[in-house]
This record gives structure tokens, C-alpha cells and sequence, in this order.
């Protein structure tokens, strides 16, 4: 769970009343300050090993590349005195690996540039590797949320939003699930937390009330 932001500029007391300044959070990555009285009930962000299985596949990939060198292997095996045998055997290995590389960077980046926040009011999702992007989803507008675990201990949560609240495929990907291209689900990736990230979502979706007005709430989508 990462740290939470807190105010700097949040003092003691209102000056002339002697009330007190209420503390304002701040998801990490986002500029703006949550409202005073909102608060952040969990935060963190993807992890990269579980993206790089998960999302981009390295494992059947892996697994694929060197089922296709293998193959090439047998099928040439009546050159496997030459140097132009092993030399194409490098030559595939090093490209497999730099595939597999790119793979694991890439999931790594986008690990970095997001960040999941569940505060009493809403969810926030900060996305966008070369163009940073903040979702605010008021919690009222989650119908259900779907907890999937995977072998190695991770998992991801898919959530249901109302059939009139509808964000763009492209906006969230690859924080999305896969071809719902007609209802976006956003897809909270690679959590190593999942069931414990889906108690405090569920519990923070009953909590607020039904007529919770949509104030306290920023624009859906925002730079």
C-alpha cells in the first residue's frame, strides 16, 4: 500500500474561528487535492512481474520461441557441425530474448505510470505512459465487481459500472477488460493484494449512500 499525501498547507486552525483546517489526501501522481473530508482508504499501483505474465504473456511466450528455435533445431540437424548452424541459433536466441526484454520494459513502464485509489467517495485510476490521465468513478456508479486470482498469488478486479455511465475502451487500455468494447469494465491489473483491495472497494461502494451527489466528485476523465 503507498503512502498517503497529505496537505502541507493544511493548518492547525481557520484564523478568526479557531476551527480546525481539515486535512486534505492526495492520490499519489495526481495534482489535485482531494476535497477536505475525503479520504483515502487504499492505494498502490500494478506490479510489474504480474503484468509481464498476465497482460503481455512473456511466460507462453517465452515457451513459444523456444518450441520454434527447437524446431528449427531438428529440422536443420544435418548442419549441426557448421558454423552457420549455431550462428542462426544466436542469432534467434538473442532476438527471442530481446522480444521477452521489450516485453518485461514495457510492463515495467506502465507498472510506473499508474496507480489505483480507492478513497470514500470514489475511485481514482492515474494512467498513461506518454500522456498522463486521471479517471475519477464516483463509487455510486459500480454495480459489481468481478476478484479474478491467478496461480502465482496475484489477481485483478474487474468492475461493472451502470449501463448510463460509459468511458472510452481506448482511454482506459490496457487498464480495461479485454473486448468489452460495447460496456467498458475497468480492469485494476496486477495487484498482489486482490482479495484484501476488493473488501475495501466493496465495503467503500455500501458505504455510500444512493443519493450521494456527483459535487464532491471531479470531471470523469481529466490531463
Amino acid at each position: 500500500m503507498a503512502t498517503t499525501v497529505l496537505d502541507p498547507l493544511a493548518g492547525p486552525a481557520v484564523p478568526g474561528t479557531g476551527a480546525p483546517v481539515p486535512a486534505r489526501e492526495r492520490v499519489l501522481g495526481v495534482n489535485e487535492w482531494l476535497p477536505a473530508g475525503e479520504h483515502i482508504r487504499w492505494q498502490g499501483a500494478p506490479d510489474a512481474r504480474a503484468l509481464a505474465r498476465h497482460l503481455l504473456f512473456v511466460r507462453p511466450l517465452a515457451a513459444y520461441f523456444a518450441s520454434m528455435i527447437a524446431w528449427w533445431m531438428v529440422a536443420n540437424r544435418a548442419t549441426i557441425a557448421t558454423a552457420a548452424f549455431w550462428t542462426t541459433v544466436a542469432v534467434q536466441v538473442a532476438l527471442s530474448a530481446l522480444v521477452i526484454g521489450g516485453a518485461r520494459a514495457l510492463a515495467r513502464w506502465i507498472a510506473q505510470s499508474a496507480t489505483y485509489a480507492v478513497t470514500d467517495r470514489r475511485l481514482v485510476l492515474r494512467l498513461g505512459i506518454i500522456l498522463p490521465l486521471t479517471v475519477n468513478l464516483p463509487l455510486r456508479y459500480i454495480e459489481g465487481a468481478k476478484v479474478k486470482r491467478f496461480a502465482d498469488g496475484t489477481g485483478q478486479i474487474a468492475l461493472q459500472l451502470r449501463t448510463q455511465e460509459r468511458l472510452a475502451w481506448l482511454v482506459l487500455f490496457p487498464h480495461v477488460r479485454p473486448f468489452s468494447f460495447s460496456r467498458p469494465e475497468p480492469l485494476l491489473r496486477g495487484l498482489v493484494d486482490a482479495d484484501r483491495v476488493g473488501a475495501v472497494l466493496r465495503e467503500a461502494v455500501l458505504a455510500v449512500p444512493a443519493d450521494a451527489p456527483d459535487a464532491v466528485v471531479a470531471p470523469p476523465v481529466s490531463a
